[in-house]
């Protein structure tokens, strides 16, 4: 069997770098401009569910799960508030936010041991 670690799971080891990037520009676009809280929720939520729907492919799950997982962001844009630029952008930053953490906690759980 293959021992080479899959694509995506290559993330896995960015993501802290990715929720560090995430947060700054997160918390630049906030301070500059305007806090919209309730999109922010969205896509952190949505970051979550597209990196847990990812990781099940990644793992050999299915590709029905790949479907789903790259999914989710179109979701998020399609039915999340945006009234202004600043609402697009914390939709971005927080969905990748969302997406590094996932990867993140998957390493602390599963990779360490």
């Amino acid at each position: 069997m293959n021992k080479q670690p899959h694509v995506g799971l290559s993330l896995v080891n960015k993501a802290p770098m990715g929720m560090l990037i995430t947060l700054i520009i997160a918390a630049i676009a906030n301070v500059l401009l305007e806090l919209n809280i309730i999109t922010l929720v969205y896509a952190i939520v949505g970051g979550v569910a597209s990196s847990v729907l990812l990781l099940a492919y990644w793992l050999g799950k299915g590709g029905v799960f790949f479907i789903l997982g790259v999914s989710v962001p179109l979701l998020l844009v399609l039915l999340t508030p945006l009234g202004a630029i600043t609402a697009l952008l914390n939709l971005t930053s927080g969905f990748f936010f969302g997406f590094c953490a996932a990867l993140f906690i998957y390493k602390l759980i599963y990779q360490t041991a």
